[in-house]
């Protein structure tokens, strides 16, 4: 319910969903800042003012087909500096050992305790691991600040679904009004 409560804001309210981010990163602020200093795997870095526009030029070279399951927010410049102005939303990056950026997930986090995740693969290295290694890293993340990591996943995206039955078990909480199942990536037991 709140999944969909807070798409629609996002849609059809965006100055609420605009007042309820600042409100949430605030708290999410308070109540995890002495957290978030994560270690994560050395080629994973943080979403930085400086990298914004590198991380665009990532988006602009992904084929359309990169984009049927994957359009949590806008991909232009000006969105990604809210991104990272916005200290609920966690993003990183995945480096290659050029500086090219072939990897980019994030943790939309809620100071209630869930976050929801969501990640990108460079075309050019799809079936290398680098999904495997966002979720490995998403869901240490997640751990360590004590969130509830959450998700939506197309039926017919198959490699999502696989990609990320490899590092998490999945339960599949619900059907959402587009189709897509909203899972809870739990820790693999």
């Amino acid at each position: 319910m709140l999944y969909n409560l807070a798409h629609f804001l996002r849609a059809h309210c965006s100055w609420i969903w605009t007042i309820f981010e600042l409100v949430n990163a605030w708290l999410f602020v308070l109540r995890y800042a002495h957290k978030l200093s994560v270690v994560i795997a050395g080629n994973i870095v943080p979403l930085t003012v400086e990298r914004i526009e590198a991380l665009a030029q990532f988006f602009k070279r992904q084929p359309e087909d990169a984009f049927i399951y994957f359009r949590p927010h806008a991909f232009d410049v000006k969105t990604l500096h809210s991104l990272v102005r916005n200290k609920a939303f966690l993003a990183y990056l995945v480096i290659d050992d050029n500086g090219e950026i072939i990897g980019y997930f994030f943790l939309r986090c809620f100071f209630w305790g869930k976050c929801y995740r969501g990640y990108m693969t460079d075309y050019a290295h799809r079936r290398q691991g680098i999904n495997r290694l966002m979720g490995i890293e998403a869901t240490k993340i997640a751990q360590h600040l004590h969130l509830r990591m959450f998700g939506s996943i197309a039926p017919d995206n198959v490699a999502s679904m696989k990609s990320a039955q490899t590092v998490n078990d999945i339960k599949i909480i619900e059907t959402l009004r587009n189709g897509d199942y909203l899972v809870e990536y739990l820790p693999k037991s």
